[in-house]
Order: C-alpha cells, then structure tokens, then sequence
C-alpha cells in the first residue's frame, strides 16, 4: 500500500511540475509577442513619419526654392520605407521567426541612411518644418531601440528557459523553438 501511495505521489508531482514548466514556458512566448507588439506600434510611427516626410518632399513646390529635394533621395526614403514594412508585416505574423526577424532588423537600418539623404537634400522645405520633422525621427528612433531592448529581454528569458533541463524537453516536445533578437 505505501508504495502504491508513493507511486502515485510521484506522478502527481511529475504532472504537475510538468504543468507548470508548460504555463511558464507559453507565459515566456507570450511576453515576447506581447513585447514585439510595442516594438510594432513604434515602428509603424516610423513608417507614418516616413510617409509625411514623403508627401512633404511632393507638395514642395519646385518654384519655391532653387534646389528641391531630388527625385532619388524621395525614391530612396520611398524604397526604404516599403522595405521596412513589408517586413514588419511578415515579423507580425511570426515574431519569434529568426529569418523575418533579421530580415526586419536589416530593413530598420536601412531606414537611417535613407533618412539621413532625404534630411540633407531637403533645402526646399522651412527650417521649422524640417527641424520639427527631424525631431519627431530622432525621438520615435530613440524609443523603438528603447522597446527593442525590452523585446530583446523577452527573447532572452524566453530561449533560456526553453534549453534549462527539464524545461527543454517540454519545449522539444510542445515545439517551442528559440527566438531571435532584433
């Protein structure tokens, strides 16, 4: 009888142990999209700010100053930003994807120089507005690196806690894999 009751004792714990190193696991995954969703959110003001300094270059008139902004620096910021969002819109669908998410990595850093181009043959364009647009760049540029670092924390958690033994066993079998940082 003790042993029975030993027996059964130990699959309860076994069971529940493994029950709780799942939820803890999913618990991890969860914060990492949750954290990509901030990084989203900021990154699509980039994208907003992109358009406007677009539409600015385009409703410029060419009678208002000598030298408007070249069609390639607008070209360039336009190839840049469709870049950017295509692969935002792929990392939306799977954020813990290391492919997509370098991918993403490699088109918001595209996004600076292109920036940087625009900013520099933006002559036509007030020294208020382009001060104002520049501004708003460099303050949304600060927070996505800043929710980067959290969506950074996340997937660290995250790919630590699947490859700790137990844990990683669960992970082989429930196909929780690692995740890439941004």
């Amino acid at each position: 009888m003790t042993a029975s009751v030993l027996f059964w004792l130990s699959v309860a714990v076994a069971l529940f142990w493994a029950l709780g190193a799942y939820n803890r696991l999913v618990r991890l995954r969860a914060q990492v999209i949750t954290a990509f969703g901030v990084v989203d959110a900021r990154m699509t003001q980039a994208l907003v700010l992109m358009g406007e300094a677009g539409a600015l270059s385009q409703a410029s008139s060419p009678e208002a100053s000598p030298r408007p902004v070249p069609t390639n620096h607008r070209a360039g910021l336009q190839g840049a930003a469709i870049q950017f969002e295509v692969a935002l819109r792929v990392v939306r669908k799977q954020p813990l994807n290391g492919a997509d998410v370098a991918a993403l990595q490699t088109a918001f850093a595209t996004t600076q120089p292109a920036w940087e181009r625009w900013i520099a043959a933006s002559t036509d364009l007030s020294e208020t507005t382009l001060a104002s647009v520049q501004r708003a760049w460099e303050d949304n540029v600060v927070t996505v690196r800043d929710t980067i670092t959290g969506f950074n924390g996340a997937v660290r958690a995250y790919n630590a806690a699947i490859t700790q033994f137990p844990a990683s066993v669960l992970a082989y079998f429930f196909g929780f894999s690692a995740a890439a940082c941004l």
